[in-house]
């Protein structure tokens, strides 16, 4: 039977990897660059809608939801994205700097222990510090959030590799979508969008993206609710 983490790990390294193909009169071609358009618009896609990425706009809009004024609405947002996102995303790199992660994407699921143990004390530490300040509430209710989420998926990372991006995205949506209506509805477009260039990219099966999808729509508006959103 084939181990799907086997074939996870072994993508990626491909296509990670700088590999060069000789062309006609000896001058050298990335190999990425002969790949179909649709693999490389699903690689900008992904890249695009990763995390950390998305995460900046969504506390943003988060942030100015009923803000008393733009100053701390900006402020909250800047003290959350780094906890949430600047913080944990630092981790990402410095780890795959010195050789310990494979990519920014931490594509090997024997690899997401550590920056999930990270991620979740910063997050925790994002919610005593606006806790302290008397934070915005949708700002610290989408902490709470991300911290259940994160908590959740990590168990589940030890043995399958559901999707972070499927799972982010779709939180995303759902918290602007309780907080500002059926005009944030359009946004689960791009959770399709993500999802099938992370199924394309063969970093997750279509069972990894569905999974990440609804259990954090139905999770992050579970939340919202006992909070009273």
């Amino acid at each position: 039977m084939t181990d799907p983490l086997a074939i996870n790990t072994t993508e990626a390294a491909l296509d990670e990897a700088e590999a060069l193909t000789t062309l006609p009169g000896g001058g050298l071609l990335p190999v990425n660059a002969l790949k179909p358009r649709y693999v490389r618009i699903a690689r900008h896609i992904s890249n695009i809608l990763a995390p950390a990425t998305i995460s900046v706009p969504m506390i943003l809009l988060v942030a100015f939801y009923r803000a008393s004024s733009l100053a701390s609405a900006l402020a909250y947002a800047g003290l959350t994205l780094f906890f949430l996102s600047i913080g944990p995303f630092t981790y990402i790199l410095i780890g795959v700097r010195l050789g310990k992660l494979s990519d920014v994407d931490v594509s090997k699921r024997s690899e997401r222990v550590g920056p999930f143990i990270f991620g979740l004390i910063s997050v925790c530490l994002g919610w005593f510090a606006l806790v302290l300040t008397h934070g915005p509430a949708p700002l610290i209710s989408t902490v709470i959030v991300t911290a259940i989420s994160g908590l959740i998926m990590l168990v589940i990372t030890l043995w399958w590799k559901i999707s972070l991006h499927a799972s982010s995205l779709g939180a995303a949506a759902t918290i602007l979508t309780v907080l500002y209506g059926s005009v944030m509805l359009p946004t689960f477009a791009l959770l399709v969008l993500v999802s099938w260039s992370r199924v394309v990219l063969r970093r997750h099966t279509l069972a990894q993206v569905i999974a990440g999808s609804l259990l954090s729509i139905a999770l992050s508006a579970l939340i919202l609710k006992l909070f009273g959103w």
